[in-house]
């Protein structure tokens, strides 16, 4: 699986339709991407469809559509025994069931639909409804931060799942000059305090994957950029797929302590502030040749 990012079916996707994908790539730029994903077709030229469903999990037959599409592939005699695109295929089970529970690349969507098209599993008038109704193909908001962090040269080895992971890596933003454009948005909640512990200062903590906040859900984004007072992310969200969304900066962390490094953020258009745990810059392990 270390190769996930590097096989050669996947470098020359990411070669022919993503040569954006380095590291200086903006996350909104990625968006975009999402937005208008290119997928070659096999008389020539690309279509450009959007991945914008959100998907997460297992559930719903993910596992056994993912079965079916990649064993429809492999026995198609039009991909080719020994080409890198049936090599892919033969080593691939675990990152085509992630396209299908919200946690593949860009580029392995992009691959599976124009390997789809080409064996004449789908044609391309139906391909965006083949990825939204029939497959159900997306992201969650995990799989869509993961991929732009791939898509700019980070976690070569194995995608990252778990959103303290994130923290973890890169370490905490405790003003605004640790912020980056790669920066990651994650949301918090207070600690759970233990017996003897009351009246004790509230220290915050990431919201564990599918657990619930004070005013969110766990949710984690990618910081665009600050400019004055407000700070731009980027997510997917459950129904409004991939976006570019303006937070008003209520109040910086208040102490550099650990466990107090919480942020307050009003969206706009909305009335309450939410509080989440910012990182510092995403180490970056290799460029996005």
């Amino acid at each position: 699986m270390g190769d996930y990012r590097d096989h050669p079916a996947i470098k020359e996707v990411r070669k022919a339709n993503f040569p954006q994908f380095k590291p200086e790539l903006w996350c909104s730029e990625f968006v975009e991407a999402c937005l208008a994903m290119p997928v070659r077709l096999p008389n020539g030229g690309r279509k450009h469809v959007a991945i914008t469903r959100y998907k997460s999990g297992t559930g719903g037959g993910a596992y056994k559509r993912a079965g079916t599409l990649r064993s429809l592939l492999r026995n198609n005699p039009v991909i080719e025994e020994g080409s890198d695109a049936k090599k892919w295929l033969n080593v691939s089970k675990h990152r085509i069931r992630m396209a299908y529970c919200g946690h593949a690349t860009l580029e392995e969507i992009s691959l599976l639909c124009e390997l789809a098209l080409k064996a004449g599993v789908v044609s391309p008038d139906r391909l965006q409804e083949w990825i939204n109704q029939d497959q159900e193909i997306g992201f969650d908001c995990n799989g869509f931060t993961n991929a732009y962090y791939t898509a700019i040269g980070c976690f070569l080895e194995k995608p990252i799942h778990y959103h303290n992971k994130y923290k973890q890596i890169a370490g905490v933003a405790r003003d605004w000059h640790d912020i980056n454009y790669d920066s990651a948005a994650i949301w918090a909640r207070p600690k759970p305090q233990k017996s003897g512990e009351e009246g004790s200062k509230t220290t915050w903590q990431v919201i564990p994957n599918g657990q619930k906040g004070p005013d969110h859900h766990a949710h984690i984004g990618v910081i665009n950029h600050v400019r004055n007072d407000s700070v731009v992310i980027c997510q997917h969200g459950s129904n409004v797929g991939p976006r570019t969304s303006k937070y008003k900066i209520v109040a910086q962390p208040k102490s550099r302590k650990r466990g107090q490094e919480v942020w307050y953020l009003l969206e706009e258009g909305k009335r309450k502030a939410q509080t989440l745990i910012l990182t510092k810059s995403m180490p970056t392990y290799v460029a996005g040749e």
